[in-house]
């Protein structure tokens, strides 16, 4: 899938679960884009319109909601990363109500998705599916503040603790930056 394609994958995936509206001109092609399927109809095979197909799964719309939503208020986020030789510990709060529970609802999700081997596939990130691919690999742990969540990921794995440490820079800048932080992150 090229750059153009993947872009239209992930605007018709943002379109499917409410967040962007779609020109219905343009909507069966962009579809058609996001499920692997070429003008003339012939599936691709590509693993990210496979991964964006996955992602935008009825089973997968809750996670993916939150996510966009943390999205939507990322300004109303802040985050304090201490990066330790065996991983990382990070701070997320927000002196939004409705924020706060956002971040507690992500990480919560993410970590039972990782206790029940329930990948989230997420095509947008090199970190996540790694982190889902080894989960045996790595320590996790959270705390829920009252205004957000305290996680620590932990590892003696010298390639997981790479992995969790980009993983810790990319929530970062989609903190930072939001939706255009993930958008240059699949370029």
């Amino acid at each position: 899938m090229n750059r153009r394609d993947l872009l239209k994958s992930v605007f018709s995936a943002l379109a499917m679960i409410g967040y962007v509206r779609v020109n219905n001109a343009h909507a069966s092609g962009m579809m058609g884009g996001m499920m692997g399927m070429g003008s003339g109809g012939k599936n691709s095979g590509s693993q990210d319109a496979e991964g964006m197909r996955a992602m935008m799964s009825p089973e997968n719309r809750g996670p993916m909601r939150t996510g966009m939503e943390l999205f939507q208020h990322h300004a109303q986020v802040h985050r304090t990363v201490t990066f330790l030789p065996d991983g990382v510990h990070a701070v997320s709060v927000s002196g939004n109500a409705e924020t706060a529970a956002l971040l507690q609802t992500h990480v919560t999700e993410m970590y039972q998705r990782l206790a029940e081997d329930h990948p989230f596939p997420y095509p947008m990130s090199r970190s996540v599916p790694v982190m889902f691919a080894h989960p045996a690999l790595y320590q996790r742990k959270f705390v829920l503040l009252s205004n957000g969540v305290a996680v620590t990921e932990t590892s003696s794995d010298p390639e997981m603790v790479q992995v969790i440490h980009a993983h810790a820079r990319e929530i970062t800048r989609f903190v930072q930056h939001g939706m255009p932080a993930m958008m240059r992150s699949m370029m």
